[in-house]
C-alpha cells in the first residue's frame, strides 16, 4: 500500500510509484516531508526502522527508494525522526535535521544539505557529506564533491504592502544573479511560522506577477537559485514583507493607484500594521500607523507608511470625495423684506450617479448661525424651497448645507441679504410724485 500524498499526486505505472506533472508531496511522522520532483520515479515505506544514528539511542528512519527524478526532504529542528534515501550507485544518504536535495540521474546520485551535515552510506563505507557541497556518487568512480551554488542577495523590493480592497498583488523584488544557475526559485512563507505557502519559479532575476495576491498579514520571501542538473544552490536570507489591511467608511470609494476617496470628516484605519508609521508628505511628522487618519485641509493627501527599514515607503493617497449633490441659494443679491431666497438642492450630477445607498443626507438651511424650518417641494432627484424674508436687522447670510450621517459635507451654497425697509421706498415714491405735480 502506498503513501497518498498531501499535495501534487502520484500514480502507479508498470509497478513503479511516479510522480504528476505538479509533483508529489508527502507527511511523515514528526513534522517531516518529502517531496518528489515532476515525474520522478520513487516510493515511500510507511513503517519506519530503528537504527542508531548517535550513541546510546535508536532513531525511526523512513526510507525512500529514489530511481530518477528528485526528492526534497525538510526535517523541523526538534523532530525525532529521519529519513534515509537510497538511489543508484548502491548509496545510502540519511538526513536528520533540516533541508536535504536528492537527485538520481542515470547511473549517478548526488547529494546536498543546506546546513546539517549528512551520513552516507556506498558500499558498506561509511562517511560524512558537510553541509554546502553537493557530492557526486558513481557506480565505477570514486565520489566528488563541488561547492552547491551560492545565496541570491536581495537587491530591491518594497517591504510594505497594502491589501486594496482585500489582498495585495506583490511584485518588483530583484536579487543578484548565481553563476551557473539556470533558473531560480522564490519560497513564500508565513512569517510566524514558516509555514511553507509555495514555491515559485523564475528564469531571471527578478519577481514579475508570479506570486499569488496575499491578504493581510506577514510573509518572508527567500530565493535560491538551481543548477542545470536541477540541484537548488544555497538559500538567500529572509525579506520580511509586511501586507497591510485598510479599513475604509461607508461611503468611502476605492480607486486604483492606492488612491481612496472620503469625505473631510471620514478616516481611514489600517490593520496588521503593527511597527509601522504614518506620516503626511507635508506634515515631516510621522505617527504610529495604526492611528486613524484623514484627508488634511480639504485637499488630496498623500499618505506614506514605512517601518523601521530604510527601504522604498508605501504610498497611499486619500482624496476628496466627489459627490453627486449640489446646492444652490438664489438670487446671489438679495434684498429683505422685498424677495424671497429660492433653495436648491440635485441628488444627482450630470452622469445620473446617484449617493451611494449607505449615505443618509441631512439638510440644513441656517440664517447667520441660527437654523430654520421650510417646507421642501421634494422630487426623486431635485428638491424646492422658498425661503420667505426673515425678521430682525440685517444683513444676514442664508446657507444651505448637505451633510452624511457622519457629518461630511457634501454639498453647500450661501448667499448674503441686504435688508432695505420698506417705507424708504414709499418715501421715495411720493417725493417723485410731488415733484411731478410741481412741474
Amino acid at each position: 500500500m502506498q503513501l497518498e500524498p498531501i499535495a501534487g499526486s502520484a500514480s502507479t505505472i508498470g509497478g513503479r510509484n511516479v510522480a504528476g506533472s505538479q509533483g508529489a508531496k508527502y507527511r511523515l511522522p514528526g513534522g517531516i516531508q518529502v517531496s518528489l520532483s515532476p515525474n520522478a520515479e520513487a516510493s515511500i515505506a510507511q513503517q519506519p526502522q530503528m537504527l542508531a544514528l548517535t550513541s546510546g539511542k535508536r532513531t525511526p528512519t523512513y526510507s525512500v527508494f529514489l530511481n530518477a527524478g528528485r526528492v526534497d526532504v525538510n526535517i523541523p529542528g526538534g523532530s525525532p525522526g529521519a529519513v534515509a534515501v537510497a538511489g543508484p550507485a548502491d548509496v545510502r544518504v540519511i538526513a536528520r535535521q533540516g533541508q536535504v536535495s536528492i537527485l538520481a540521474s542515470g547511473n549517478s546520485m548526488y547529494a546536498l544539505s543546506a546546513r546539517y551535515p549528512l551520513f552516507v552510506s556506498q558500499k558498506d563505507r561509511l562517511s560524512t557529506l558537510a553541509p554546502g557541497v553537493i557530492r557526486q556518487f558513481s557506480r565505477n568512480a570514486p565520489p566528488t564533491d563541488r561547492p552547491a551554488l551560492s545565496a541570491p542577495k536581495w537587491l530591491a523590493g518594497r517591504q510594505v504592502w497594502l491589501a486594496i480592497p482585500e489582498s495585495a498583488q506583490i511584485s518588483n523584488f530583484a536579487w543578484t544573479p548565481v553563476e551557473g544557475a539556470n533558473t531560480y526559485t522564490i519560497e513564500l512563507r508565513r512569517a510566524d511560522n514558516g509555514q511553507m505557502l509555495g514555491e515559485f519559479n523564475e528564469s531571471s532575476t527578478q519577481i514579475g506577477q508570479s506570486l499569488p495576491p496575499l491578504t493581510a498579514g506577514n510573509y518572508q520571501l527567500a530565493v535560491r537559485a538551481t543548477d542545470e542538473l536541477g540541484l537548488p544552490g544555497l538559500v538567500s536570507a529572509p525579506l520580511r514583507v509586511q501586507v497591510v489591511g485598510v479599513a475604509i467608511p461607508p461611503g468611502a470609494k476605492l480607486q486604483p493607484d492606492a488612491r481612496i476617496e472620503l469625505s473631510q470628516t471620514q478616516t481611514i484605519q489600517l490593520n496588521n500594521a503593527d511597527g509601522l508609521y504614518l506620516m503626511r508628505a507635508h506634515e515631516r511628522v510621522q505617527r504610529p500607523a495604526s492611528e486613524p487618519i484623514g484627508i488634511s485641509n480639504g485637499q488630496p493627501t498623500p499618505i506614506m507608511i514605512r517601518g523601521d527599514d530604510p527601504g522604498t515607503p508605501c504610498l497611499m493617497w486619500l482624496l476628496p470625495s466627489k459627490t453627486p449633490v449640489s446646492a444652490h441659494v438664489g438670487p446671489k443679491w438679495v434684498i429683505w423684506p422685498h424677495e424671497s431666497v429660492d433653495l436648491q438642492i440635485r441628488w444627482t450630477d450630470a452622469l445620473g450617479r446617484h449617493l451611494a445607498s449607505d449615505v443618509e443626507p441631512v439638510v440644513s438651511v441656517l440664517v447667520g448661525i441660527e437654523p430654520v424650518d421650510v417646507v421642501w417641494d421634494k422630487q426623486s432627484t431635485y428638491w424646492h424651497a422658498m425661503l420667505a424674508p426673515q425678521p430682525g436687522h440685517g444683513p444676514w447670510v442664508v446657507r444651505l448645507e448637505v451633510h452624511d450621517q457622519l457629518g461630511g459635507l457634501l454639498a453647500r451654497d450661501f448667499v448674503e441679504v441686504e435688508q432695505r425697509p420698506r417705507h424708504r421706498a414709499i418715501d421715495a415714491s411720493a417725493s417723485m410724485a410731488e415733484l411731478t405735480r410741481a412741474r
